[in-house]
């Protein structure tokens, strides 16, 4: 076998891969087959080489007496700690209440896992009772297979490649171990010396075709210089955005122009929040420049084809005590043509943005020295002022 199996009475490995947790009914008596049997039999068939977590004791797996030192406390906190460094949380729930296989304790796992972004499940045609578990997987966009060989591919096809974890790494789920967000903070993590040494996903967000959108990863880091942890705080991640500053000069006085729209988080007087015109790819590796000339014509209406125009200012995060994602800010001196396009949108009382992101964008003019007078957020006004502190 090319796969290493952990029991529930065996400590979770320290280097991982690639995981499956094998959830599902277990019996109650050594008289009733276990389906895991026939699973492991699946992954040998399909050259499976990850590890294969088993919520069952060994010798009790293997028709044997448990070891006197397994406790069903010990099995609770394995079990949990278990699903929580699975990479993909596999339930095969073959449920038969009357022979011994209810899945009682199966149905609250897949209540507290479907959420994970880790789920995948099946059953067999003849399980009992599974039609609610049905309904829920298809409402998160999941197949529910009625074959095990077929779900056990499924799995190892998601699981592709895999990635090396070790120590507190192993709680960090693949697909979000995978995403730039997550290397990108964690590389300044490990720029100091510091070190992960525990973690676990609290939510995620994604689109319906798939995209990951944001994470949040409660984290204990080992912090060097300081000789301690600090395993009070969470990380949130979403994708890093670009940000373009559209401004003109004209008789001494310095006009930027804002994007302002209704924000679910606003929370100011004007009920809009006031910002500069920007945002994040959902395509890979898009370089933030391309991003920031689509952002400037896709929320002002502004098609500007030569992006050696762009100035980069900076790149920063935005809200350090919340958020690791950063803001690659770039600025461009507009043209009176430009400047006077903008003006007439405005009259004009155009609005811009993306109609299937539910966007609608209205345009504003500022005088930079009356900056303080409008809501835009500190974060803002320091890209604001930075970027033309020396103009």
């Amino acid at each position: 076998m090319k796969f290493n199996i952990v029991f529930s009475d065996q400590s979770i490995p320290q280097q991982i891969t690639k995981s499956i947790f094998l959830a599902g009914p277990s019996p109650r008596t050594k008289d009733i087959h276990d389906w895991r049997h026939d699973a492991l039999s699946l992954f040998e068939k399909n050259e499976f080489d990850g590890t294969i977590f088993i919520p069952v004791p060994k010798e009790r797996f293997y028709g044997k007496d448990d070891s006197p030192d397994w406790t069903y406390d010990n099995q609770v906190e394995w079990e949990c700690k278990a699903r929580n460094v699975s990479d993909i949380i596999l339930f095969w729930i073959p449920r038969d209440i009357k022979n011994g296989m209810p899945a009682f304790t199966t149905n609250i796992e897949f209540g507290e896992d479907i959420h994970s972004g880790k789920i995948i499940y099946g059953r067999p045609d003849n399980a009992e009772k599974c039609r609610y578990l049905d309904k829920r997987i298809i409402e998160i966009k999941e197949n529910v297979f009625n074959n095990l060989n077929e779900l056990i591919q499924y799995g190892i096809t998601k699981l592709g490649s895999g990635s090396l974890r070790i120590n507190g790494e192993v709680n960090v789920p693949l697909f979000i171990w995978n995403t730039e967000q997550f290397q990108s903070w964690y590389s300044s993590v490990k720029l100091n010396d510091n070190k992960l040494v525990d973690a676990k996903l609290l939510h995620h967000v994604k689109f319906s075709n798939g995209y990951l959108f944001s994470f949040i990863l409660w984290v204990n880091i080992w912090i060097e210089k300081e000789q301690r942890f600090k395993s009070n705080e969470f990380v949130f991640s979403r994708k890093d955005i670009s940000v373009i500053l559209p401004y003109y000069k004209e008789n001494n006085e310095t006009y930027f122009v804002a994007v302002k729209e209704f924000r679910s988080p606003v929370r100011n007087n004007s009920g809009l929040v006031y910002e500069l015109p920007g945002g994040s790819s959902l395509k890979p590796g898009v370089d933030h420049i391309i991003n920031a000339q689509h952002e400037l014509s896709e929320e002002i209406g502004l098609h500007v084809d030569d992006v050696s125009r762009f100035q980069y200012v900076d790149t920063k995060q935005l809200c350090a005590t919340l958020s690791s994602h950063v803001s690659s800010l770039f600025k461009i001196e507009l043209t009176q043509n430009e400047f006077e396009l903008i003006k007439k949108s405005i009259n004009e009382n155009k609005t811009f943005g993306l109609q299937e992101d539910t966007e609608i964008i209205y345009l504003e003019i500022i005088k930079l020295k009356e900056i303080m007078k409008y809501p835009f957020d500190f974060s803002m006004i320091g890209m604001i002022l930075g970027s033309l502190i020396n103009e």
